[in-house]
């Protein structure tokens, strides 16, 4: 990646993480919201889905956002299900993790940010905001999914 393009990447991965910051901040503070940790299985998601941690509140106001591994033939029956059209894209900054609250994914010029270079990407807002976005991580297989009604 060429120095300016790294530069745009990081600003936009910033950019992510101060708006998912903001929710964050929202979701951390409303005990609503269920959270759980790393777990090996949730029924509502395929059985081969495993290192699984998310967040979800439900109710007017709902949210789910989580994260898990999955191999890439299960998400493709996933998309299906789903109507997920998935689109090859590069350097998408997921932010999704600080929601949880863990980690960032990745160190790029010392600075951590949740940026997924080579990913199946699909996203589909509505006016209030609400909507659904779904990453996936080819290089980690890792997918990142949050739906919310606004």
């Amino acid at each position: 990646m060429n120095p300016v393009a790294k530069r745009v990447a990081i600003f936009g991965a910033v950019t992510a993480l101060l708006v998912v910051g903001s929710l964050l901040c929202v979701i951390g503070h409303d005990p609503k919201i269920k959270r759980e940790m790393h777990l090996a299985r949730v029924d509502w998601l395929p059985v081969e889905a495993s290192d699984i941690s998310y967040a979800q509140k439900d109710g007017m106001g709902w949210l789910q956002s989580y994260e898990c591994s999955l191999p890439r033939e299960t998400l493709d029956k996933l998309a299906q299900t789903e109507g997920w059209k998935l689109e090859a894209k590069e350097n998408i900054s997921t932010g999704l993790r600080s929601t949880l609250g863990l980690p960032a994914l990745r160190e790029i010029d010392g600075m951590k940010v949740d940026l997924v270079p080579k990913a199946l990407f699909y996203e589909d807002r509505k006016p209030n905001g609400g909507g659904v976005t779904v990453i996936y991580d080819l290089e980690l297989g890792r997918l990142f999914v949050s739906k919310s009604h606004r």
